[in-house]
């Protein structure tokens, strides 16, 4: 039977990663440079945290996946994570923004463990929200139309901490960053909180009644990912494609300070990628109900791939022409979230069709585990990066250092779209093989409404 999705729904669900992106795009836009810049230690050192950081939290969501999806309770399966764990993450994301009154060793492990308990906050709340998706519709456009929704919330989450991130900062702080980024943790942790009570209020989760005893092992799970082949696909492509486009996302803030001479215009720089990004998803979204999603990935990949030649290639010296490249980028990129998030599902029914097995959770999990353990290396090869290019942070830096930047900014992204275009030109599940799934599980009986 498929499941009909209110617009109350749509919204209340969507809005729930507005709260969600504003704590990994805080994390992933600012944590770097704060560790650098305002804390003041070294770029390996800062990839070192950083890294180790989400590598907890890549180990920890297999877990929570597998432990959630056996959480029997009146709120469902999903939702009581949300709900208890939402303000016990908005205070480990205010500790995160604090400099200690430590050095050294000490302010090394004091780093790494506030950084460790907001990951395992930040794990708590994601992976049962991520795989309320599979338990709110069966339907393959639907999961579109309600993943657009997320994702525009996603992309406004974003957007919303990369324009106002630092105007906050600075305003609040009184030319003191430090103190900015207390008030950062503030309004942001408050913001969030407040968000994922209104997504756990009106959401609801499909009843799905097998008992705890009759779901499959974890060893039964994992061969089931094992044998899901459009799940590699998508896989494989969206973790290379975030892994690389990292070197970009990560290094803007030190680009615009360093080699444009920028800082104060942080705000508008950081919001023209991601309003653009932003804008971009309702129309990515439609694009993939009319020409499917694996082609709109493609015409995606094929957006990202030029407008990064001419980031690469252009030599930016003005405020206006770093703008353009951005909104450029900021459009193809509008659409990786979108499809990303809508096709998984489509991949837990193929699964289930091949191996009689569903474990949404589980799987989700699984990705994130493997796309945050990626992130985590990215991030430490990047703090490496940094030093060996000779970057030192508050100082002039020399032309050799700001070419070296331009490099990892651009050059490695696109090998990542590039790899992704590929394997994504290899994916077999449409619009009607994902409805001869649905049918075909529904007559075995292995789904129970």
């Amino acid at each position: 039977m498929i499941t009909a999705v209110s617009n109350k729904t749509r919204f209340a669900y969507g809005i729930g990663d507005f709260a969600i992106c504003l704590y990994w795009s805080g994390v992933s836009i600012y944590l770097l440079y704060f560790y650098t810049d305002v804390v003041g230690i070294t770029p390996f050192a800062a990839g070192i945290i950083y890294g180790l950081g989400i590598l907890w939290d890549a180990m920890t969501d297999p877990f929570m996946g597998f432990m959630a999806e056996r959480t029997r309770s009146k709120m469902g399966s999903y939702r009581p994570y949300i709900y208890y764990g939402s303000v016990p993450l908005a205070l480990s994301f205010i500790l995160l923004l604090w400099v200690p009154p430590f050095e050294g060793v000490l302010l090394f492990g004091f780093l790494l463990c506030v950084n460790l308990i907001h990951r395992t906050c930040f794990t708590i709340v994601s992976v049962p929200y991520s795989s309320l998706t599979a338990r709110i519709t069966d339907d393959s456009d639907e999961r579109t139309i309600l993943t657009g929704s997320r994702m525009i919330a996603a992309a406004f989450g974003t957007f919303s901490i990369s324009a106002l991130g630092f105007p906050i900062v600075l305003y609040f702080g009184g030319g003191e960053e430090s103190l900015g980024f207390i008030y950062l943790g503030l309004i942001a942790g408050a913001m969030a909180a407040i968000i994922l009570t209104i997504t756990v209020s009106f959401v609801r989760e499909r009843s799905f009644n097998k008992p705890k005893e009759l779901l499959p092992s974890f060893k039964e799970v994992m061969a089931s990912v094992a044998s899901n082949y459009p799940f590699w696909i998508v896989f494989s492509a969206i973790l290379i494609l975030i892994s690389t486009f990292l070197m970009f996302n990560n290094n803007l803030i030190y680009f615009a300070k360093y080699a444009l001479d920028m800082h104060e215009q942080q705000g508008l720089i950081l919001g023209m990628l991601n309003g653009v990004t932003l804008l971009a998803v309702p129309f990515w979204a439609f694009t993939a109900l009319k020409l499917g999603k694996r082609n709109t990935w493609l015409l995606a990949m094929t957006l990202l791939f030029i407008g990064f030649c001419i980031f690469y290639i252009y030599p930016i010296s003005t405020l206006h022409e770093l703008l353009y490249i951005l909104a450029f980028i900021g459009l193809g990129n509008g659409a990786t979230g979108v499809l990303f998030w809508s096709m998984l599902p489509d991949t837990i029914e193929y699964g289930e069709w091949k191996s009689g097995i569903r474990t949404e959770s589980s799987l989700y999990g699984f990705m994130t585990f493997a796309q945050k353990g990626a992130i985590a290396v990215a991030v430490i090869i990047l703090g490496i990066a940094l030093t060996k290019i000779g970057f030192v942070a508050n100082q002039d830096q020399s032309a050799e250092t700001l070419k070296g930047l331009k490099s990892l900014m651009s050059l490695i992204p696109l090998v990542g779209i590039f790899i992704s275009f590929i394997l994504i030109y290899f994916y077999p599940i449409d619009r009607a093989l994902h409805q001869k799934l649905i049918t075909e599980i529904q007559q075995r009986g292995e789904i129970n409404d």
